[in-house]
């Protein structure tokens, strides 16, 4: 099904629509900074690594290798050293992850672009998705396992305080949720996988009820804004998808 907005917004208006995408990005992420912050230094930075992540996903979503995969590497990078920083040590594994995932897909989103240079996505067969099922339901049963494991060391990737989601859901969960959805769905896209956006479309979702949970605005910011990119990229991915299918010339590999 096209949509002709959509259709605009990845076609003739992209240029536009990134620009006052990104601008309503930063100003939504000031905003947030400047009213729930201290303003301290390891903020400031984490303000500028967050502006790196706002051209990071709307590369990825528009398929652009070194921008997306490039500023990708920046942005977690970053992620890294703020969590390093404040001691959440535990909190670096998933940065660090997607870190090595852009390393990978700087070099094997070049092998499989367009005319234009841009990548061309991949549709999933059913085995993909029941691997994909698979790896999200044992990475749900094995989570709690590790996690002790690391706490006992002092890692803890997410502490469970018995915290309830309207008394009835436990906050630890929603995070484990949150964390092998946005894994699992960072591995697809750096796969080239279209179904990946629903995955962060939902990720983003479940972010968001951790970050009003906790009290981290900016963060819930930060994931509102890229849930709009969601939508976008998973629009342009499926297009761009189906158009290489209806002219497979244009592929080089």
């Amino acid at each position: 099904m096209r949509i002709k907005l959509l259709d605009n917004i990845t076609g003739k208006w992209a240029i536009q629509w990134i620009v006052i995408w990104f601008i309503c990005g930063v100003l939504a992420l000031s905003t947030g900074f400047w009213l729930t912050t201290e303003h301290t230094t390891l903020d400031w930075f984490y303000l500028g690594v967050s502006f790196i992540g706002l051209v990071c996903v709307v590369s990825l979503s528009f398929r652009k290798n070194v921008l997306g995969n490039g500023f990708g590497m920046g942005a977690t990078a970053g992620e890294v050293v703020v969590q390093a920083t404040s001691g959440a040590v535990g909190l670096m594994l998933a940065p660090l992850f997607n870190f090595f995932t852009h390393v990978y897909g700087i070099f094997y989103w070049s092998k499989h672009t367009d005319a234009d240079g841009d990548m061309v996505p991949k549709s999933a067969s059913k085995w993909i998705w029941l691997l994909t099922i698979s790896f999200m339901v044992i990475g749900l049963a094995l989570f709690p396992t590790v996690n002790n494991l690391l706490a006992s060391y002092g890692y803890a990737v997410v502490e469970d305080d018995n915290s309830k989601f309207l008394g009835l859901i436990s906050f630890f969960w929603i995070n484990v949720i949150a964390f092998v959805l946005s894994i699992t769905a960072q591995a697809a896209m750096i796969l080239r996988y279209s179904f990946n956006w629903w995955l962060w479309i939902l990720s983003n979702f479940v972010w968001l009820t951790v970050n009003l949970m906790s009290g981290n605005y900016i963060f819930a910011i930060q994931t509102m804004v890229y849930q709009v990119n969601s939508f976008v990229g998973l629009y342009e991915w499926y297009r761009s998808e189906q158009e290489s299918v209806e002219t497979p010339t244009h592929i080089r590999k």
